[in-house]
């Protein structure tokens, strides 16, 4: 849109800022609600993170899904910073309270032969 000819374009310009709004907004939020939800329910069944990050993790999921009502119901905007801003400290804590190796696997060692 910063383009010569194209703002000013009256077709073109709301175009392009849908397109802008659900990939930088819901195609976010979407995604990595469903990233967050893969983890944690899979971190759950593993016993990998504490409890209470596992339901932070599944509310947190739940509303990057709902995220997807913005694009038809403009009410339910405010769940994509919701999701995105939140979304980071959940990278972050996960990252670190995640085990380095599980507790079932045996730590593995070259040999050379």
């Amino acid at each position: 849109m910063t383009c010569p000819g194209i703002a000013q374009d009256t077709g073109v310009t709301p175009s392009l800022y849908y397109l802008a709004f659900a990939f930088g907004g819901v195609g976010f939020s979407v995604p990595m609600g469903l990233l967050i939800a893969g983890l944690s329910i899979t971190a759950a069944f593993l016993k990998a993170l504490p409890k209470w990050l596992v339901v932070f993790d599944l509310i947190l999921a739940v509303m990057g899904e709902l995220s997807s009502l913005a694009l038809l119901i403009p009410q339910a905007i405010f769940l994509i910073p919701l999701t995105r801003f939140p979304s980071f400290i959940w990278l972050i804590l996960a990252g670190f309270m995640l085990p380095k190796i599980r507790q079932n696997q045996a730590p593995t060692t070259t040999s050379q032969a």
